[in-house]
């Protein structure tokens, strides 16, 4: 999955600039004119970065301060476009990580989100879930072994389907895990139990992983990431229909 970047503004020139600089590091673009439309993009998906014209274009400000308040994209990075009526120092009180100011240039703008690409990457990976069939071994604090099968995995957690019939895990149940990538070594980490459902599919929070296990996990995921990448794309969100 690529990343994905959701560009508020009206402004021609800085679309134009905006545009040019996420497909040339092949970030998909969504665009909005209103911020009405933006905010409710923002409350149902996921993005990676926030471009926020804060002076012209009237509300957008909000957008930005409720960034911060948004379960889903408050790590996004935020980048404010100011254009003389808001300050840097109140761009960044309102949550931008990047403040550019008019008129903009394809320089900066690349400078930028260079930048701030490799954050972008790193936290995309961390909620990247990506399909894997792998058997899960799990110690319970008792020492009781059950078995798994992992059906997504994440650099957070995993979720997996109890071999066992009659199974089950409480959640909040601290357990042990060994599991093994494909093509890669076995790992073991110390994880807790989020879900569990009757149908024995359960929800697992990864704890502990020691350095060299981590540094195996986040590689294997970010060659996942690679490989499920699309070409980079500009859609206008506040298009009509025809």
């Amino acid at each position: 999955m690529a990343l994905q970047a959701l560009v508020l503004s009206r402004d021609t020139e800085t679309m134009r600039v905006m545009r040019a600089a996420l497909n040339d590091l092949s970030i998909t673009c969504e665009a909005s004119m209103l911020p009405e439309r933006a905010t409710q993009l923002l409350a149902k998906r996921k993005f990676d970065a926030i471009v926020v014209d804060c002076d012209d274009v009237e509300g957008a400000p909000e957008v930005l301060r409720e960034l911060r308040r948004s379960p889903s994209n408050k790590r996004a990075m935020a980048f404010a476009v100011v254009n003389g009526s808001t300050t840097v120092k109140d761009a960044f009180e309102m949550g931008a990580n990047f403040v550019l100011d008019k008129p903009l240039t394809a320089e900066r703008a690349m400078r930028s989100f260079r930048a701030a690409h490799g954050l972008m990457k790193r936290e995309h990976r961390r909620y990247f879930r990506t399909h894997v069939e792998g058997e899960v071994q799990i110690t319970t604090p008792g020492g009781q072994q059950l078995r798994g099968t992992i059906t997504n995995l994440s650099e957070s957690g995993m979720a997996l389907q109890m071999s066992e019939v009659g199974t089950a895990l409480k959640t909040s149940t601290m357990v042990k895990i060994r599991f093994a990538l494909p093509g890669r070594c076995r790992l073991e980490a110390k994880g807790e139990v989020i879900r569990s459902d009757s149908g024995r599919g359960v929800g697992i929070r990864f704890l502990h992983l020691d350095q060299k296990m981590q540094h195996e996990l986040e590689q294997w995921l970010g060659q996942q990431v690679e490989q499920h990448k699309p070409p980079a794309m500009f859609i206008n969100a506040t298009a009509r229909a025809r």
